[in-house]
């Protein structure tokens, strides 16, 4: 017999029971779509999740800070750290250094008040300290302007965020803005970029509201040259951060912290790079730093080579006796959380695959028993024992197949319910809440694999029928009625 006629008795066979057939592909659908629709869930969920940590920041960055206290779990007390490590420049080579680290940079604030034209100005400036080489490899986006990078190393040259244009005010004529919230739709007030425009930072609140008082030293702005601006950050809607080199920020603070001193005519700065006082437990944490070392910063950004070498290290830097931080820690928390919810949604699935596989083979044994004459008639004429097999493999092929491309179609129509549902809060009983409705994620691969597994099923739960059905003794067969 050939290939083709196998298949076109197949086809006749399943066409034969009309009813008895659908039914038993629509228990394929059923298993299709469950599958589907239950792995495309669990899918949403961990798309959900990472791009909820993704929107706090990159989920390749880590943040450092000093490791202060130690938790006892026998005492279920913390104490200060008697070793702790301080974050200067030898420990951020040392992390530089670990596998995996594409960059890592010093990050340390300084607050002062940012002057325009010398006469407006915007309250409370949180200036950062970054390397500015290594500016581009974070996750900051530029809308005007660039980034900084290599030419501002040293210098005075700043990246302002997109609230800071809308806070300048004359402080003579104008009411005083407090952290005033930017709409993306809102117009800049001016060119934040234009070289025409002076920028400089102050210590003093007071700058340029009045009269002086002559009778103590010149207050005297540090000046400063704005290079970009960053695009608005949704998850920092009042954000009025501006980003300078480090080592300009340095020699900034300085000159601006011995003019104050001068000014209040006292040591009333604490002087930059010497690190925050931080008190534990009574203790002042800078004496248990190691002797000649000193906390220069703030803390550390790291950005790894890619998100699956984070966290190790993130680990890595545990080990060195600090205390790392990253997206992706939560993301991993969060992912194992949902996974047991994940696994209940796998198995639902596979169980209707399961039933359906048993109809597939109930249909097939049944189809053997109504067939048995012409089983006999066709050994009798000399046809092969693996074409009568093959013949219901075909069939049950066929069962699976229609089934499958049904089942993956129907999945599409029950995921977009599931996300109208979520959007719409129709699945908070469940704990489950999606305003932007990508809950249930069905990835081309998903059809793909539901398509493979509903064939596989099809063909094995079409096995036993078939091996029954060569074993059948050709006289018996014949004598069937």
């Amino acid at each position: 017999m050939k290939k083709f006629d196998i298949i076109r008795f197949a086809f006749t066979n399943f066409l034969r029971r009309k009813a008895r057939s659908a039914l038993t592909v629509l228990g394929v659908v059923i298993g299709t779509a469950a599958v589907v629709i239950m792995l495309s869930i669990g899918i949403g969920m961990n798309k959900g999740i990472e791009d909820q940590m993704s929107s706090y920041g990159d989920l390749r960055q880590i943040e450092v800070w000093e490791q202060y206290s130690i938790y006892n779990e026998e005492t279920d007390e913390y104490s200060t750290n008697e070793n702790r490590v301080p974050l200067d420049d030898i420990t951020l080579e040392e992390i530089r250094a670990i596998d995996g680290v594409k960059v890592a940079t010093p990050y340390s604030q300084q607050w002062y008040y940012l002057t325009k034209d010398g006469k407006e100005k915007v309250s409370s400036s949180q200036l950062i300290g970054i390397d500015a080489a290594s500016m581009g490899e974070f996750d900051y986006e530029i809308l005007y302007g660039r980034l900084l990078d290599e030419r501002d190393v040293g210098t005075t040259n700043f990246v302002m965020s997109y609230n800071i244009p809308f806070n300048f005010y004359n402080p003579r004529t104008d009411e005083e803005k407090w952290y005033v919230y930017a709409s993306k739709d809102e117009e800049m007030p001016f060119n934040p970029i234009d070289p025409e425009i002076s920028y400089a930072y102050t210590w003093d609140y007071n700058f340029g509201s009045g009269a002086i008082d002559a009778t103590k030293p010149r207050i005297v702005p540090e000046e400063a040259h704005c290079v970009g601006i960053l695009v608005r950050d949704d998850a920092n809607n009042y954000g009025m951060e501006c980003y300078m080199d480090i080592q300009g920020l340095k020699a900034m603070a300085e000159k601006l912290e011995k003019n104050r001193d001068k000014y209040y005519n006292s040591e009333y700065g604490s002087g930059y790079g010497t690190g925050v006082t931080v008190m534990v437990n009574g203790v002042d944490v800078n004496e248990t730093v190691a002797e000649g070392r000193e906390s220069l910063y703030d803390e550390i950004l790291v950005m790894c080579e890619d998100t699956d070498d984070v966290m190790d290290v993130q680990e890595a830097i545990a080990d060195m006796g600090l205390q790392p931080n990253s997206n992706m820690e939560y993301l991993v928390q969060q992912q194992e959380q949902t996974k047991f919810l994940r696994s209940i949604l796998g198995a639902i699935g596979v169980v209707a695959f399961f039933v359906a596989a048993i109809s597939i083979a109930n249909t097939m044994v049944m189809s053997i028993y109504e067939r048995t004459r012409e089983i006999g008639i066709m050994k009798v004429i000399g046809c092969k024992l693996s074409d009568i097999r093959g013949m219901f493999l075909v069939e049950a092929a066929i069962i699976g197949v229609v089934g499958g491309v049904l089942g993956v179609i129907l999945s599409y129509a029950m995921s977009i319910i599931v996300n109208k549902l979520a959007a719409g809060g129709g699945m908070a009983a469940f704990g489950i809440y999606s305003s932007e409705a990508t809950l249930s994620i069905i990835p081309f691969w998903l059809d793909i694999a539901a398509l493979i597994l509903a064939t596989a099923v099809g063909v094995i739960s079409g096995l036993y029928p078939a091996i029954r059905a060569t074993r059948l003794s050709a006289l018996d067969a014949i004598r069937n009625e």
